[in-house]
């Protein structure tokens, strides 16, 4: 038998320095530009989807229109309380940094406001409510008694402060007890303690116990100035009665009852004009026009 004859396929070797033709070169560059720019393409896409509405809810959060304060509301305290407040805050809104933004607005520096600008108020809070009121919670105090100074009334409270001037709108209802200041030169400033809490104190126990202790009711109270330490009470039965205003009141009360009882005939006692308890362990008192 002959030899088969075999055909060798021919071999394509590319000799070194022979360029790639441009097909192949284009193809090879558009995979390593895929490769490149997916990852950049990715965090294009994440910006995006993140950052920008991130920057539309800002904007649409402090420079729309939407959450403009429009209304400042006040509950719990009197007409011209509630219109005091609302203009305090209405001014104070005015000066926020993006103007009447809620966002911007500091309830703290707002209650401190108006706590400053109105001695009035005993507590107040400020509730933000979305998108666009204020609301204000005002709690105002209640007087202790009522200060006649220099023909004016004034509320004062539990530390013995004036904080109002009173006028017939505004009082309370319920019976103060009225003090007269006997000093006209005195100026009264609202916000300014007039006289101390010991003092106001003193007032209450006396109001509440020395007409069931003596039998006659109080008709008035003076004080020489707001600075003495004494206070003088007018009862009906005409008598006048000298405390002093820095001691315990039971201490004296019991001193005026014991001089009733052993001293001051019930005779001389409709005579009696007035009984001094300023000085401690002693009792003065005037019958008549004599001593």
């Amino acid at each position: 038998m002959g030899e088969s004859k075999r055909k060798d396929l021919p071999v394509i070797v590319r000799r070194p320095g022979k360029a790639l033709s441009k097909k192949h070169r284009m193809r090879l560059g558009l995979g390593k530009f895929i490769k490149l720019a997916v990852p950049f393409l990715s965090m294009i896409l994440l910006i995006l989807l993140v950052v920008v509405p991130l920057i539309l809810l800002g904007w649409f959060a402090f420079f729309s229109d939407l959450f403009l304060v429009q209304a400042v509301t006040v509950v719990d305290a009197r007409p011209h309380t509630i219109e005091q407040v609302k203009t305090i805050l209405e001014d104070k809104i005015d000066e926020v940094v993006i103007k009447r933004n809620i966002f911007f607005l500091q309830s703290d520096l707002l209650e401190s406001a108006v706590l400053a600008e109105l001695p009035q108020v005993r507590t107040v809070h400020i509730v933000r409510k979305l998108p666009g009121t204020v609301k204000a919670i005002v709690q105002e105090k209640e007087p202790a008694l009522l200060l006649l100074s220099s023909g004016q009334y004034y509320f004062v409270d539990d530390n013995g402060v004036p904080y109002e001037k009173a006028r017939l709108d505004t009082l309370p209802g319920i019976v103060l007890p009225i003090v007269k200041n006997d000093d006209q030169e005195t100026q009264v400033v609202l916000g300014v303690a007039a006289v101390e809490p010991s003092f106001v104190m003193f007032m209450r126990s006396v109001q509440d116990k020395l007409p069931d202790r003596v039998g006659a009711e109080v008709a008035e109270i003076h004080i020489p100035s707001l600075a003495a330490r004494e206070v003088h009470y007018y009862l009906n039965n005409n008598w006048r009665i000298l405390f002093d205003a820095t001691r315990a009141f039971e201490q004296q009360i019991r001193t005026l009852e014991q001089l009733l009882l052993e001293t001051i005939s019930e005779e001389d006692q409709e005579r009696l004009e007035y009984i001094d308890l300023r000085i401690p362990q002693r009792a003065y008192y005037r019958v008549g026009g004599g001593e």
